[in-house]
């Protein structure tokens, strides 16, 4: 939380260090996935390329240490879709539903994530019924309408694919 916060701890803790480490190595990090549960353990990958370069490196952590590195190094966090169905939980805090897209600062955002790394179905559609949920709830029925016929929209394509 002190790092999400920006708020400053007079001795670095072990995340900053590696940070530090990484940077000075000329590397960047680009992104954390939690990859897996096996038993009750879960996996993540933390990837990391030279600065100017495509090809990444990547390396298993914990997914509480991964995740720590990239809040710091401000990077993508995504999590498997077969994950996030499973064993996650919908997080729902009052006033705060919104059909609009969150700010790129924002820590709060959900994006899933495919095994091979295409876009994903699921994630669209969430998004479409979210909206819809959203426009009905403080009545813009006709906004409903419209993300209801989008979604439509959508589903009847995918049946077609």
């Amino acid at each position: 939380m002190a790092a999400v916060c920006n708020v400053q701890i007079d001795r670095p803790t072990m995340y900053q260090v590696v940070k530090e480490m990484i940077d000075r190595m000329g590397y960047e990090v680009k992104l954390v996935r939690v990859t897996k549960r096996v038993h009750e353990a879960y996996f993540a990958q933390l990837y990391l390329s030279k600065v100017d370069e495509k090809d990444c490196v990547s390396l298993d952590l914990r997914p509480s240490d991964a995740i720590n590195i990239a809040v710091r190094c401000k990077v993508p966090i995504q999590v498997n879709k077969y994950l996030a169905y499973s064993d996650g939980m919908r997080v729902i805090e009052s006033g705060k539903l919104s059909a609009e897209p969150p700010v790129a600062d924002d820590y709060l955002f959900m994006e899933l994530d495919r095994p091979s790394g295409q876009p994903c179905f699921e994630t669209e559609e969430f998004s479409l019924v979210q909206n819809m949920m959203t426009a009905a709830v403080e009545e813009r029925y006709r906004e409903a309408a419209q993300w209801k016929d989008k979604l439509n929209q959508l589903r009847a394509k995918r049946k077609f694919t």
